[in-house]
This record gives C-alpha cells, structure tokens and sequence, in this order.
C-alpha cells in the first residue's frame, strides 16, 4: 500500500514504538491520526507535530475508541492503516509476599487482567472498529484496501518467569494474526504482527537494571537494544509490501531471552 496520502491511525502514539511510528508515517506523507491516553506526552506530541490528528482515549473503552474512530474517519476521512503499539508491562507473577505476614501467597488478579486487557482485547477492540470503515469496499480486484499492524513481542515466544501476563498477551496478539487475516481478506486488509525485542522505550526503563544488561548482553548483533524508528521503519515496509500478510515478524537482533542472573547483593544468603 503506498504510504503517501493514506490515512493512518496508531495507538499508544505518545511515546516509544507508537510515538516512532507516528514521525515515520508522517514523514512518508500520511495523514496521521495519534490515540493514546490523555496526559502530558500526548500534549507533548500535538505540540512537535501539529499536523497530526491527537485524540485522547483508552483502547480497552468500546465508547471511548468508537468515539475516536468517530472523530478521526470525519476529520481525515476512512483509515487504511492501523499500527497497534498500546500496550504495558506489569509484572504477574503467581506468588508474592505478603508485607504484613511475611507468607508467600497467591497474588491478586487485578495485574493479569489489567496486561490482558490492554494489550490483547485493547487490540482486538480497535482491530475491529478499524475494519468496519472498510467493510463496505470491494476487494474483488486484489489491491489492498486496508493494512493492519499489530505489536508482539519475542515474550509470546521466550518470556521471563515475571512476565507470565504479558508473555500471554502478546502470544495471544501473535496468534490472533492469521485468522484475522484470513477473515479480513474478503475486504482487502492485510494483517500482520511485530514482535520487537529489547527496545529503548519507556518499558525498557522500568525492567531492573541487571535484568536490562542480560537483555543486552545476549543480543548477537548489533549488541544493543533496537531503536524506536527500527521498529517504525518495519512498520513502514510491512505496509508498502503487498505480499507480507498473516505472519509475525521478529525484530530482535537475534536475541532469545533467558532469565537474568540476579546481582550478587539480591541473592539469598546461605
């Protein structure tokens, strides 16, 4: 699909893979519309690029994106790229100690659900409202009409024993790529999946130093972390390559994640 003039819309565009996303497809010429909770880097985006199209809203809200889809198909027009990099982190483990008692006991639901939610049915939820604008056209002369990039992770394949909510979630945004793109092919939109590695993103920050230098550390080459506009310059080539539909494509430098060796001081003494 050629990038130029097309509508484009991406999630979690504030900062990060989505905020790289954003600048590319802008700068390749399309009219971008930006979706990502309101707050100071959402402001900060419509301030760098006032030609983009900055809307407020939180992809787990039926109303919330409908109303959004609403805003951006009367103000640009009908999407036809969809890039999905909303998403968190959160740690979900089974067990935790308990402050007060000292016990190990079965940690709370609320994080497990909270990773689901955003990063899988946060998803599928605008996945969906982006194909009904498009389910009216005709696909019968094999041109595309829509594209639809979703973000993974190498954790749906290799995550580390604290990831056991977000490794889920990304397997299931990984799984979900063929059949979404089977049943959406009668319409002319492909669908396909990143699944980035080690990234310098806001993520990124948060994950414990030692664990950061064993992401670091096994990445073969280059033997650094993926820059945001890497990931954003395969967005770029998944949409302008007709061909490229139905598959998850690494972006990793070859990395295959291992748990860390915890620093020296957090290990239990004998």
């Amino acid at each position: 699909m050629q990038i130029d003039q097309a509508v484009a819309v991406v999630t979690g565009a504030a900062s990060g893979l989505g905020r790289a996303t954003v600048e590319r497809l802008a700068a390749q010429g399309a009219r971008v519309a930006a979706i990502d909770l309101p707050g100071a880097p959402l402001d900060a985006l419509a301030k760098a690029m006032p030609q983009v199209l900055t809307l407020g809203g939180d992809v787990c809200s039926e109303a919330g994106m409908a109303e959004a889809f609403a805003q951006l198909r009367q103000t640009l027009g009908t999407p036809r790229i969809l890039v999905n990099c909303a998403g968190v982190l959160g740690p979900a483990r089974v067990f935790k100690t308990d402050k007060t008692t000292g016990k190990v006991v079965p940690r709370e639901l609320d994080v497990f659900r909270r990773v689901i939610e955003v990063n899988l049915v946060g998803t599928f939820n605008t996945i969906r409202l982006f194909a009904e604008g498009l389910s009216g056209e005709d696909a019968s002369d094999g041109e595309d009409r829509g594209v639809i990039v979703n973000t993974a992770s190498v954790a749906a394949y290799e995550a580390l024993s604290a990831q056991t909510a977000y490794g889920a979630s990304k397997a299931g945004v990984a799984s979900m790529t063929l059949p979404l793109a089977r049943e959406l092919a009668r319409f002319g939109i492909r669908v396909m999946a990143i699944a980035p590695g080690t990234f310098e993103t806001g993520m990124y920050e948060v994950v414990p130093t030692h664990t950061r230098r064993t992401l670091i550390d096994d990445v073969p080459f280059p033997p650094r972390p993926g820059r945001p506009d890497e990931f954003a310059h395969m967005v770029q080539a998944l949409v302008e390559n007709a061909m490229m539909n139905g598959s998850v494509v690494r972006i990793d430098g070859a990395v295959r994640m291992r748990e860390p060796t915890a620093p020296r001081e957090a290990r239990p003494q004998p």
